[in-house]
């Protein structure tokens, strides 16, 4: 791959990730002290895969699940960054999450992971409130986090 090509990659990632995706991985790697075969085991590829991103000569991460470990990864780099975490809780945080179910638009679950990844983030009680607040409006929604938030 010539370098106009890397160049012309990189200016893609920019357009769909907001910067080049080397640019993301090394602040990432930086601020949590991972190297970058441990970021590629965070994210689930390759570390091969992952220098062609880094170096410009892939595009995009084709794996959903991957993206969603990266934009993981990022926000715990920026928790770090503003002192909100120390390095450790972060990378502790994302090694937790190593292997648990990514549900996208392209992949399907049973409800109880679905519902596990609901729990994750607010109590039966809490999914409740929020379905009973938005039923009138969007009754649709409100019953979906009564199935998968709340109990039922």
């Amino acid at each position: 791959m010539s370098a106009p090509d890397a160049d012309a990659n990189r200016r893609a990632q920019a357009a769909l990730y907001g910067e080049p995706l080397g640019d993301i991985v090394r602040r990432c790697a930086e601020t949590l002290g991972l190297t970058q075969a441990r970021v590629a085991e965070t994210l689930g590829i390759s570390a091969p895969m992952l220098s062609q991103l880094v170096n410009g000569h892939r595009v995009k991460i084709g794996n959903p699940a991957a993206v969603s470990r990266l934009q993981a990864m990022y926000a715990a780099a920026q928790a770090v960054a503003s002192g909100q975490v120390s390095q450790d809780e972060a990378v502790a945080s994302l090694a937790s999450q190593e292997g648990a179910a990514v549900v996208t638009s392209w992949t399907t679950a049973d409800a109880s992971t679905v519902r596990a990844l609901f729990r994750s983030e607010a109590t039966a009680a809490e999914y409740e409130d929020a379905a009973a607040r938005v039923a009138e409006l969007h009754p649709r929604i409100a019953a979906l986090l009564r199935r998968y938030g709340a109990d039922g």
